[in-house]
């Protein structure tokens, strides 16, 4: 089917695809009109008094499919098709050109899985194995039995949904991404291409505007220690709780990092500015404060989505009908934190039983002053700190901008000598009814008095009387449709995305249900349409999307309540890959437990580069290999910490000739005891990484696949991992899925 549609135009391919789904449905309804007469012959011959239940089905079927007589003469040719949208959504700012199969590449969308070639052994058996431990040995090894049979004899012969020459297109355009950045559109879903120059211009021209000061070294490394004693001071006073303690340390952490994301909305295309939290020194106490930050951020004024926008809206008064919405300029960066903090501890004091036990309002507010005095982040190996608001990417930021949002609208609604007679806002927008535009300014000069740091604006009807507010569009009438913006593509992940079909009906079921709950009757079958066309254009086939649309119709005009779900002994998650899902699925159902698949390597995670490197040694949850200098034996082992730590350890054990640890003279290190027994010296420089883990629970199977595979004579054999006996047909596979690569690369 994919040669035909390269051979084809598009016109007369999409002739073709129409001609072969009607001549499907022509022959259903001949079919099911052929075994009705027999069923009402079969009645009318035992003179039995009933209905045919064929005839539910061509009722149906009648009003769900157009009956065309399927003839290529007929009336298929004159009949008017949409056109197929080939429109790019692409934006190309670099000088460099991209061929045409790149950008069909890239108008895929960056979350587009291509079908993954890899085998799969090393990914599944790595998440199973730990994600079971909580099973019976029986269960386990049951399990582990099948699922190894599964993927031993696993052939790849899923079609691959990439052709080979687009397959070639992202070969180029990986070796393209080391001088290019690939990002995607701050809004919209549009791609958009940077030269390296080009992007750090726009980053360090916002870092210089903002509120940012160089540092002289990197805080990362004293940051931990510094934060150790500051909750082991609170520990040791009773103010905070072992649990807590432990809950707010991070033991390995890496520098926050600023990135951006191209607004194309805006002239000149800035760049809005986030900062990656993942695994930084501050993450696990921000994430404390901010679920203690929560009960105080939900206020009546706060929008949960759109559906809980427009139930507001249709249950107020409309006495006023002249709309705004109202926006808060860099709210993130602007938002007066000091103030947040103040209104914290006030209310904390007033309010001490939201706090966990034992935990008063000045910790609280103490904690919170030392996230933010400590607030840093790093770009192109530069260290700045931030001085003003807050980093975009920290939960504790989100929480802390909304608190001071909620405070000054509070103080707006009740000291205003003519509030709006509705406002509620969500994040930075914000919504009223006001009685006409005089009303609405004077109501915006009057916020913006109250405070020096928030700066709201304001944004009126538009000349046919329409206001959109997040994805809603209220129009003249004050009937509403869904709103996309002028820089929204239409592009969402392509159906032949390498991912389950859960995940590609959900997104049929999510159109359908905002347009149902969003839309005003006289505006539904318009957006419906519009649904079934941007579907049809990112491949989606008409029969799932007609079938989906239709049981989400029925779920929405007639609920019914859901069947609750058995509870499963165990739960993993494993990466999607096509060729073994459903047959995965199968056997973990057959043991009660439960297997929900993540997204395998996108264009994103291939072509993306936003982020500096890590240098190899500093990476966490690793296998790695110390070769001997004056041998050819090796060492493999396994670290959770960074690798250089783990590295210096062995040096370490190396240097002291009197560390072992019990009669038998076996050193604490296999290294140490090779090198100090046989006098060899060990290339520390020359250690490999042999393969890298996402969680820390996978080691164990890794580290099993290399000692037993590798053979590694420095290692003890006996205080190596293991892993159940049925595992051991699938260390072969896993070990040759590892890709070593130096941990002290030389310098180019």
């Amino acid at each position: 089917m994919r040669s035909l549609e390269e051979a084809l135009s598009d016109e007369i391919y999409q002739k073709i695809t129409h001609l072969n789904d009607t001549k499907s449905h022509y022959t259903m309804h001949k079919t099911l009109c052929k075994h009705s007469k027999k069923f009402q012959s079969l009645l009318n011959t035992h003179e039995i008094n009933s209905e045919s239940p064929y005839n539910a089905c061509i009722a149906y079927f009648s009003r769900t499919q157009k009956q065309l007589t399927p003839s290529i003469s007929g009336p298929l040719l004159s009949c008017q098709l949409a056109p197929l949208k080939k429109k790019s959504t692409v934006i190309n700012l670099s000088e460099e050109q991209l061929s045409k199969a790149e950008e069909e590449i890239l108008n895929l969308g960056l979350k587009f899985t291509p079908m993954p070639r890899r085998d799969p052994s090393m990914d599944i058996a790595s998440r199973v194995h730990p994600g079971t431990k909580s099973l019976p040995e029986g269960v386990q090894a049951s399990m582990a039995h099948d699922i190894a049979e599964l993927l031993s004899n696993n052939k790849e012969d899923t079609q691959d949904n990439l052709p080979p020459r687009q397959r070639r297109a992202l070969k180029n355009l990986e070796g393209k991404a080391k001088r290019l950045r690939i990002l995607p559109a701050d809004k919209g879903n549009s791609i958009v291409v940077l030269s390296n120059e080009q992007y750090h211009t726009k980053m360090l021209e916002h870092i210089e505007d903002g509120p940012y000061t160089p540092l002289r070294k990197d805080p990362t490394t004293s940051l931990p220690s510094k934060l150790d004693k500051v909750l082991k001071k609170l520990l040791k006073e009773k103010k905070i709780s072992k649990q807590l303690f432990d809950m707010a340390r991070n033991l390995h952490p890496r520098a926050p990092q600023m990135y951006g994301t191209p607004k194309i909305h805006k002239e000149g295309i800035p760049i809005r500015p986030i900062v990656s939290f993942y695994n930084t020194p501050l993450i696990a106490l921000h994430k404390v404060l901010a679920t203690f930050l929560k009960p105080l951020s939900r206020s009546t004024l706060r929008l949960n989505d759109s559906f809980h926008f427009l139930e507001t809206l249709r249950s107020s008064d409309d006495s006023c009908r002249y709309y705004c919405s109202l926006d808060v300029k860099a709210l993130y960066t602007s938002c007066d934190m000091s103030l947040a903090r103040q209104t914290v501890r006030h209310e904390f004091q007033e309010h001490p039983e939201l706090l966990p036990t034992n935990v008063s309002a000045a910790t609280v507010d103490s904690l919170i002053g030392f996230c933010l005095d400590n607030s840093y982040f790093e770009y192109d190996h530069q260290f700045y700190a931030q001085n003003r608001g807050g980093p975009m990417g920290s939960p504790l930021t989100v929480e802390l901008a909304e608190i001071r949002v909620t405070q000054i609208e509070t103080l707006a609604l009740t000291s205003s000598p003519d509030p709006p007679s509705l406002y509620r806002h969500f994040v930075d927008d914000g919504f009223g009814k006001f009685r006409d535009r005089d009303h609405a300014n004077a109501y915006l000069k009057f916020v913006n008095s109250l405070s020096s740091d928030l700066v709201y604006t304001i944004e009126h009807p538009h000349t046919d009387g329409s206001l959109p507010f997040l994805d809603v569009l209220i129009h003249r009438d004050n009937t509403t449709s869904v709103y996309r913006k002028p820089t929204h593509t239409d592009k969402y992940t392509h159906y032949s995305t390498a991912a389950p079909q859960k995940t590609k009906d959900a997104l049929i079921r999510s159109l359908t249900t905002r347009a149902y709950k969003l839309c005003s009757p006289n505006h539904l079958t318009k957006e419906l349409t519009h649904i079934r066309q941007v579907l049809l254009d990112n491949g989606y086939p008409w029969r799932r999307i007609q079938l989906i649309m239709e049981r989400t119709r029925e779920r929405i005009n007639y609920p019914k309540p859901r069947p609750r779900e058995t509870s499963a002994n165990a739960r993993v998650m494993v990466p999607f890959y096509p060729s073994v899902a459903k047959s995965l699925k199968t056997i973990a159902r057959r043991h009660h437990v439960s297997v929900t698949f993540t997204s395998n390597l996108t264009l994103r995670n291939l072509l993306t580069r936003t982020k500096t490197p890590t240098d190899p040694a500093n990476v966490p949850n690793v296998i790695y290999e110390i070769p001997c200098e004056d041998c050819e034996q090796t060492y493999c082992g396994q670290t959770k910490r960074p690798l250089h730590k783990r590295i210096a350890e062995h040096q370490g054990f190396t240097r002291r000739a009197g560390s072992y640890v019990s009669e038998d003279l076996q050193y604490k290190s296999g290294v140490a005891h090779h090198s100090i027994t046989l006098g060899h010296n060990i290339a520390f420089n020359k250690t490999l990484i042999l393969t890298t883990a996402q969680h820390s629970s996978q080691l164990d199977m890794l580290e099993h696949a290399a000692i037993k595979i590798k053979a590694p004579a420095l290692n003890r054999m006996h205080s190596a991992p293991s892993v159940p006996g049925p595992w051991a047909t699938l260390l072969p596979n896993i070990e040759a899925s590892f890709k070593p690569r130096p941990a002290y690369p030389e310098p180019s």
